[in-house]
């Protein structure tokens, strides 16, 4: 009668949370089942009128140490915290008391379909949650005497140099996403070259990109952290860009460096400033549609002066700011729709219009920087089908953005200068080694010489 005892105590212990009902998507992340089966001393039994059982059932009872379980879970679209915990005896007040405990950091209505929950129980009932509130950040709330008390954990992390290359198939864009390339990176890089190159009609297949980018990882990932690496900056970019054919390739290699000032842009390798006053393009992955000057309206059906040019685009594709600077308009502009217009200084403006929406906390009064996204594509106002009309005004005269002329760029200082190469340097060095991590598309290798523009 022991040994099945012992046994049937043994398989409860052992099914604990993997035998949770299905809605909860449970998942056995580890299982620490204690158990304690009394073994009967054969010399001090008391067998009395069939009572030797019923004492050795009271003797385990008292000696079994409570069970314990910790399940990952997972929620599901519309199901909230106390939904998903409401089988392990976690009530309405406890919800209620961590939701106050979290308060601090964040609210329980903001956790979504696919958060992983991490619950440990002992004997069935929720005694600790932990979930992952930001990259390298979990939030851990203990049930203590009845109450619920949440702490931040700071997870260990190590930052890393990574550099990965490769050649350009479809766009600047979707090839970089193939190899890895986090999207913040790839927008860093786009931003950093759009100075210098027409995406629209200076990127072509064959083109080869390398990036060099710092990046956060986790020391030990767990199974409850989906963000296990977070990007950081752009080291260095390149692009080999120009048609075969005609043997007009073209090598812009670009640097991070952050000057005396604690300002942060890039230079070419001698030092020269690589960002021109405005982009040539203030969007990614479009097509010029429309060019600067008199044309057939589509809409109104007679000729007149077009004053920017068009660029169409999927809706809904980020719009950058051309340059920094103070936004004056950010709303409903007639047959423009919605528009964004920004002041640049030194008698310079631009106009965004036809957009679907703008980007959030963008108002009239505030300012931006060259790069941050003011707007999302449209097919707002007066326009046929979906796309960007963007213009630049000069003393309140519309000229042409493609054939604007950019001030001289300045260069570093000796004493600076000298601290950039041996940034410069230490890049070189890495992009020389063997050891350095590629990545190619397609099986093309995507390795760019180390000549300079």
């Amino acid at each position: 009668m022991i040994k099945k005892l012992s046994i049937a105590i043994a398989m409860m212990a052992t099914f604990g949370c993997s035998k949770q009902p299905e809605q909860t998507h449970s998942v056995n992340k580890a299982q620490e089942n204690t158990f304690v089966s009394a073994q009967a001393d054969q010399e001090q039994a008391v067998v009395h009128n069939g009572s030797a059982e019923d004492s050795v059932a009271a003797q385990i009872t008292q000696e079994l140490k409570p069970v314990q379980d910790i399940c990952l879970l997972e929620l599901k679209s519309g199901e909230s915290l106390a939904n998903l915990l409401s089988q392990f005896a976690f009530s309405d007040r406890d919800s209620w008391l961590v939701e106050q405990a979290v308060s601090t950091w964040t609210s329980l209505t903001k956790l979504k379909a696919g958060q992983l929950i991490e619950a440990e129980l002992v004997d069935g009932q929720v005694q600790q949650i932990r979930f992952e509130y930001a990259f390298a950040q979990v939030i851990e709330i203990k049930r203590v005497d009845e109450q619920w008390h949440a702490s931040l954990s700071e997870l260990e992390t190590v930052t890393q140099t990574k550099r990965l290359s490769t050649s350009i198939d479809s766009s600047f864009f979707v090839d970089a996403s193939k190899i890895g390339v986090p999207n913040d990176i790839i927008n860093q890089s786009i931003v950093a070259l759009s100075h210098l190159v027409d995406f629209q009609r200076e990127v072509y297949a064959g083109d080869q990109i390398d990036f060099v980018f710092q990046e956060q990882q986790l020391v030990v990932a767990e199974e409850l952290l989906k963000q296990i690496s977070k990007p950081l900056a752009l080291q260095h970019v390149a692009l080999l860009s120009g048609k075969e054919k005609y043997r007009l390739y073209r090598l812009y290699r670009l640097y991070r460096f952050t000057d005396n000032s604690g300002t942060t842009a890039f230079y070419h390798s001698d030092g020269t400033l690589a960002q021109s006053f405005l982009m040539k393009t203030p969007l990614n992955g479009a097509r010029l549609s429309s060019n600067f000057g008199k044309r057939h309206h589509p809409v109104l059906g007679y000729t007149r002066m077009h004053k920017g040019i068009d660029f169409g685009a999927p809706v809904g594709t980020p719009i950058m700011a051309a340059g920094s600077g103070k936004v004056l308009k950010a709303g409903w502009g007639g047959s423009f729709g919605n528009r964004v217009v920004l002041d640049h200084g030194k008698g310079y403006q631009t106009l965004y219009a036809h957009l679907n929406g703008f980007a959030n906390g963008l108002k009239a009064g505030g300012r931006v920087k060259q790069g941050d996204v003011i707007g999302y594509l449209g097919n707002t106002g007066l326009s046929q089908a979906r796309h960007l009309h963007y213009e630049v005004h000069k003393d309140g005269k519309a000229i042409n953005p493609l054939t604007l002329k950019q001030p001289k760029n300045t260069k570093l200082s000796d004493t600076q200068f000298d601290e950039f190469s041996a940034q410069v340097a230490q890049i070189t060095t890495l992009l020389d080694s063997e050891n350095t991590k590629l990545a190619h598309h397609d099986g093309q290798s995507g390795r760019i010489g180390n000549a300079d523009d």
